[in-house]
C-alpha cells in the first residue's frame, strides 16, 4: 500500500470514530437535556399550585391577624355581617384544606420529585415541617387548638379529587366541589370541624391564637421564598410577623 492510499485509509477511520463520537456526544446531550426538560415539568406540576396555595393561606392568615391586633382588613361585605362571617369561615378553611391537599400530592410524588439538587429536596422537606410543626406545635399548651400531623395528612388527602387517580391528572378539589362535599357529606365536613372550630376562636386566648397565627405565617413566607425567591409568581409583602405578642400586649 503506497504512502497515500494509507493516509487515506488512516483519515477514513479517523473520521468514522470522529463521527461516531460525536454522534454518541450528541445523542448524550440530547437525552440529558430531554430528560432535564421532564424534570423541570414536574417540578412545575407541583411547584406551582403548592406556591400558590401557601401564598393564598399566608395572605389569609395575614388578613386573620390584622383582624385580631384591631388593623382594617379588606371586607367584601359589612363586618359582622352574615356573608363576612360566612366567607371568613369557608374561605380561610378551603386555602388551609387546599394547602395541606397540595402537600398530600407532593409528598406522594416525593420519589419523583428532584429539584436539582440534594441539598434542595432536602430544603423543601424541612420547610414542609416547619409549616406543619408549626400548626401542631405544643408550644401553647394546645389552648389554640392544635392539629396534629396525622389529622393534617388526613385533611390533605380529602381534599383529593375524586377524578384525579391518574398521577399525572391528580388535583385538589375546587371551592364549589369543597363546599358541596361539606354540605352534603357529615361525616367529610366532621373532619373539618377543629380547623373551624380554630378559625372561630372557639375556647382559645387571643394572644395565644395571635401567637400561632404568627408562627404559621412566618413559616409559610419561608417556603414562598424558597419556591419563588426571584418574586415572580407572588407579589405580596413578605414581612414577617412578631413572635412576641405577649410582650406587645403589656405595652
Amino acid at each position: 500500500m503506497d504512502t497515500v492510499s494509507l493516509v487515506s485509509a488512516i483519515v477514513s477511520v479517523l473520521g468514522a470514530v470522529v463521527t461516531v463520537t460525536l454522534g454518541g456526544l450528541f445523542e448524550w446531550r440530547r437525552q440529558h437535556s430531554d430528560r432535564e426538560q421532564a424534570r423541570r415539568d414536574r417540578v412545575s406540576r407541583y411547584r406551582d399550585p403548592l406556591l400558590q396555595a401557601a401564598a393564598g393561606l399566608q395572605a389569609r392568615l395575614g388578613n386573620a391577624v390584622a383582624r385580631l391586633s384591631g388593623l382594617p382588613v379588606t371586607q367584601v361585605a359589612p363586618e359582622d355581617s352574615a356573608r363576612q362571617d360566612e366567607y371568613n369561615r369557608y374561605e380561610s378553611l378551603y386555602r388551609f384544606a387546599l394547602y395541606q391537599g397540595w402537600v398530600h400530592i407532593l409528598f406522594q410524588e416525593a420519589g419523583f420529585l428532584d429539584l436539582g439538587s440534594r441539598r434542595r429536596n432536602r430544603r423543601l422537606v424541612e420547610l414542609l415541617a416547619g409549616v406543619s410543626s408549626a400548626i401542631a406545635a405544643h408550644d401553647d399548651h394546645g389552648s389554640t387548638g392544635v392539629l396534629q400531623g396525622g389529622e393534617q395528612r388526613l385533611i390533605g388527602e380529602l381534599m383529593l379529587a375524586s377524578d384525579s387517580f391518574d398521577q399525572a391528572q391528580r388535583r385538589c378539589l375546587g371551592y364549589m366541589e369543597f363546599r358541596k362535599k361539606l354540605e352534603n357529606d357529615p361525616e367529610y365536613a366532621r373532619r373539618f370541624q377543629p380547623v373551624l372550630d380554630f378559625i372561630d376562636g372557639r375556647r382559645m386566648d387571643a394572644v395565644a391564637m395571635r401567637m400561632r397565627l404568627n408562627a404559621v405565617h412566618n413559616a409559610l413566607i419561608e417556603l414562598i421564598d424558597f419556591l419563588d425567591p426571584h418574586r415572580v409568581w407572588v407579589m405580596g409583602p413578605r414581612d414577617r410577623l412578631s413572635l412576641h405578642v405577649a410582650e406587645e400586649s403589656d405595652d
